[in-house]
């Protein structure tokens, strides 16, 4: 059984923060998150709706039900239990069915603030949600950009993942500045206790961080990673379905959107560099480190993907400041070739390689080397398996 305690706040000088003690099998593991003090007065303790979705996943793989003891907002008491839990654990067959059990549902709109928010990471999915609401007014103006330490620094978190937010921080405090808008900044050990893979929990992570801010965000926008036509119930991934997850996480006084899904990610690379602002700022690597002379390595799969496409819609030296150009042509081609050879290419590799035809972009022998190479590569070592299963089975 996990239990879920009732929020209590409590202030350090410039910080706020909200914990709640969470009982999971009869210890108790205190859940906090820390916000910039100017902030105290929008954040959630009639509700335990932030702390249920941050530790949702964690009822999901042990098969503990989930008893709150403070209030829950009803709709997404509602959601969780009809929609939301169903669908993680029909996507995730090592997920339990779970049951929740609310001391008392909360009906009332807390809300207001009637503005909007969305995170910000100086990432292309980010920077798209921002540009694709320049034009927007009243509640659906973005207000506000926020920036979590909730497991995309580092899964597990920790103190290297806290240095890494608190660098990565520094760019997005910089493009805030300069667009006028305020970060709201959210620390937590909400990793620490998970112990999970991000990829496969992200959505409800980051987004416990906005519900704690319910009384402020009328609508608060998520980067959705994938266009409209791409809808999976992916066990690895929530991305593959944040467009169904996102939604389900709405509340009576917060409005949560899958952003920028009408886009595919090669429209929104090209909308981004339409805008100067973040030249100096795109960061979109998987494979940080404090001691590069750049915000992006540059050779991780991301990397790599981004600037194909910005290499191709000829842009790339536009962002000679934030990649190591260099480095990339140097393993270019054998990116291509493994790109083009893939066995299983998703959908943001399948955009590129349509990308790379319409084009009309021509293979050089080194991309047809590296293709067959790892082509190769793949079919032995799948090879080699096959043998090895078949001695088994002949073994036994």
């Amino acid at each position: 059984m996990i239990v879920i305690n009732t929020p209590q706040i409590e202030t350090e000088g410039d910080f706020v923060f909200i914990s709640a003690d969470i009982e999971i099998n009869g210890v108790i593991e205190k859940l906090w998150y820390k916000f910039p003090v100017e902030f105290k007065k929008f954040l959630v303790t009639e509700n335990v709706d932030a702390f249920l979705v941050g530790i949702l996943f964690l009822g999901l793989k042990s098969g503990n039900d989930i008893t709150l003891k403070g209030s829950v907002s009803a709709r997404l008491f509602y959601t969780l239990r009809h929609y939301l839990i169903p669908a993680l654990t029909f996507a995730n067959p090592e997920f339990h069915k779970i049951k929740i059990f609310a001391r008392q549902l909360n009906y009332e709109d807390l809300n207001r603030g009637k503005i909007s928010g969305t995170g910000m990471s100086c990432g292309i999915d980010s920077f798209a949600t921002y540009f694709d609401h320049l034009k927007e007014a009243g509640p659906y103006k973005i207000n506000y950009f926020t920036f979590f330490n909730v497991g995309s620094h580092l899964d597990f978190g920790g103190e290297k993942a806290r240095k890494i937010y608190q660098n990565r921080l520094k760019s997005v405090n910089e493009f805030a500045q300069n667009e006028g808008k305020e970060v709201i900044s959210v620390d937590s050990n909400l990793s620490e206790i998970l112990k999970m893979n991000f990829q496969q929990t992200h959505s409800l992570r980051s987004l416990s961080c906005a519900l704690h801010l319910q009384k402020m965000f009328k609508n608060y926008y998520y980067a959705s990673a994938y266009r409209f036509n791409h809808f999976k119930l992916n066990p690895k991934d929530t991305s593959d379905f944040d467009l169904f997850n996102v939604q389900m996480l709405s509340t009576e006084s917060t409005n949560f959107f899958a952003s920028a899904a009408q886009y595919s990610r090669v429209e929104r690379t090209i909308m981004v560099a339409e805008h100067p602002e973040t030249y100096q700022k795109l960061n979109v690597c998987t494979n940080p480190s404090l001691q590069s002379d750049f915000i992006n390595c540059s050779s991780c799969y991301k990397c790599l993907r981004t600037q194909l496409t910005l290499d191709i819609a000829n842009k790339l030296d536009l962002y000679k400041d934030v990649f190591d150009i260099r480095r990339y042509y140097k393993i270019k081609d054998q990116y291509i070739g493994q790109l083009l050879t893939k066995n299983k290419k998703s959908p943001l590799d399948i955009e590129v390689i349509e990308f790379l035809k319409l084009h009309k972009y021509k293979p050089s022998v080194n991309i047809y080397y590296y293709g067959v190479t790892s082509w190769l590569n793949f079919h032995r070592t799948k090879f080699k398996k096959l043998i090895k299963d078949s001695v088994k089975k002949i073994s036994k």
